[in-house]
């Protein structure tokens, strides 16, 4: 009895499979461990910012080039030439290296 059971048991997969028309997907499963690799660390270069001098220490206000952008800060009216800053004095515009 135990040796039919068995012969049953071993022998009913492949009965079951022998019709092979259906597909099953087969399902990746996630590993419960993760093997954490050692990384090398890239150590970037120092990035040294160096500001130029302006081209022109100061421009008439006739002179001033189509791309000036005008700014108003604490009362004082700068013109922003190439990110360099220009305060108007009286009728020419003079470099300052930071507005106030």
């Amino acid at each position: 009895m135990i040796v039919a059971a068995l012969v049953m048991s071993l022998g009913m997969p492949g009965i079951a499979e022998a019709g092979g028309r259906h597909h099953h997907k087969h399902h990746k499963h996630k590993h419960k461990h993760h093997h954490h690799h050692h990384h090398h660390h890239h150590y970037k270069k120092k990035v040294v910012v160096v500001h130029k001098e302006p081209r022109h220490h100061h421009y008439h206000r006739s002179r001033l080039p189509e791309i000036a952008t005008f700014a108003i800060i604490a009362g004082a009216t700068y013109a922003i030439i190439d990110n360099h800053y220009y305060k108007k004095r009286g009728d020419s515009y003079e470099y300052v290296a930071k507005p106030r």
